[in-house]
């Protein structure tokens, strides 16, 4: 998801398990990558699989940096996912919340019941009908 300022909500996915670690909302810049790089130092990250922005380059440490779209298939299915899931992320219309606490929970609903859960559990706590 991105909007006219150049902010998206970018994703980290834990390779091993597909389940999500961590997002931010925000420009793709280091102001932005570095705090979510300090989140990340609690699951001891051998490896970062990037594309190839070159902020990535100037925030993550070059021995556990791999910049290759070959090795970031799994997050864009993930963001395919996430986009079907959310169709509120695409449209255009007046009823779309970009306010960053709204992408916040929306985020937080997609990778507890979609990506790291099962929506079948949104159904039996009846939270959808």
């Amino acid at each position: 998801m991105s909007n006219q300022d150049g902010a998206k909500a970018d994703r980290t996915l834990d390779r091993a398990t597909g389940h999500r670690l961590d997002w931010a909302y925000g420009r793709r810049e280091a102001a932005t990558l570095k705090p979510r790089v300090d989140r990340l130092a609690r699951w001891d990250v051998v490896v970062y699989c990037t594309d190839h922005w070159q902020v990535y380059a100037a925030v993550i440490p070059s021995e556990r940096l791999v910049m290759s779209k070959a090795h970031t298939d799994a997050i864009e299915r993930n963001h395919g996912r996430q986009r079907h899931w959310f169709g509120r992320f695409k449209r255009k219309s007046m009823i779309i919340s970009r306010a960053k606490d709204m992408v916040d929970l929306t985020m937080a609903l997609f990778a507890r019941f979609r990506v790291n859960g099962d929506v079948a559990e949104m159904v039996a706590r009846q939270m959808i009908p």
